[in-house]
């Protein structure tokens, strides 16, 4: 027997499949090409400013993947919004749009910083390349200012838009119907990604920054993201198979994502 309302409850479900289908794709995709990019940009020695500008001199993509970092990161962003429409539970919207708040102004941080360096990078080792030795040294010192100046708000942006979001999305997974062992790992990098990027602001010589930036932020974090995103994949099939039939088996039969929690 068709319930009246079987059409609607299939309508949400194609919506809701819509949503993490889209969620998803742009998740995975922010994950996949920010990881790519850092992949390219290597580690700079930003302690030796000699070093770091011989570093650049080698890499003429170097502006480029600066700025397809901060898109990538824009999109996975993006892919977060939908995750939270997917949730249920009242605490984790809560959780979730505090994380996606912190996420934001933690992109505008990155994306003044990581622009700055990226740019300004590039045109001192440019110009050090072409000048006697004299000069030579004043870039450096040049080089120097700008990696002193960019250094402080790098960390500010790891703890705002990886640290404190991941944590909170963690905990907001964990309440509602996601794999607890996703939302678990998720509040697990996150706290670590904060703690690491407090502490290298308060302490820099604590340990080395490829650790936060090269492991943490450009691997472990994006391996968390394209998780999430597949299991939003995933999800958006079992609503779509769901909404496909508005028939007496989507009104007898419980949401699938609900009757798995029930089991």
């Amino acid at each position: 027997m068709t319930l009246p309302n079987a059409t609607g409850f299939a309508a949400g479900q194609r919506a809701t499949a819509h949503n993490l289908k889209i969620g998803g794709v742009c998740t995975v995709l922010g994950a996949v090409v920010f990881a790519t990019a850092r992949l390219l940009h290597g580690d700079t020695p930003a302690a030796d400013a000699e070093a770091a500008l011989d570093f650049v001199a080698s890499r003429p993509i170097y502006a480029a993947v600066h700025l397809v970092a901060v898109f990538a990161s824009m999109i996975a962003m993006a892919g977060l919004i939908s995750l939270i429409k997917s949730l249920t539970h009242p605490t984790a919207r809560m959780l979730g749009r505090v994380g996606l708040a912190s996420s934001a102004v933690g992109l505008a941080v990155f994306s003044v910083e990581s622009t700055s360096e990226g740019l300004a990078l590039p045109e001192l080792a440019e110009a050090a390349a072409k000048a006697a030795p004299g000069g030579r040294a004043e870039l450096v010192r040049a080089a120097h200012a700008v990696a002193m100046t960019t250094h402080g708000p790098s960390l500010v942006a790891m703890a705002l838009l990886y640290g404190a979001p991941l944590m909170l999305f963690g905990v907001a997974m964990t309440l509602d119907d996601y794999p607890s062992w996703l939302g678990w790992a998720g509040t697990l990098v996150g706290t670590v990604t904060l703690l690491a990027a407090t502490g290298l602001f308060l302490s820099p010589p604590l340990f080395p920054g490829a650790l936060l930036y090269g492991v943490l932020g450009s691997m472990i974090v994006q391996l968390w993201l394209l998780a999430v995103g597949v299991t939003m994949l995933r999800r958006a099939a079992a609503y779509g198979r769901l909404g496909e039939e508005p028939s007496a088996r989507i009104t007898a039969e419980a949401d699938p994502i609900q009757r798995g929690r029930s089991r």
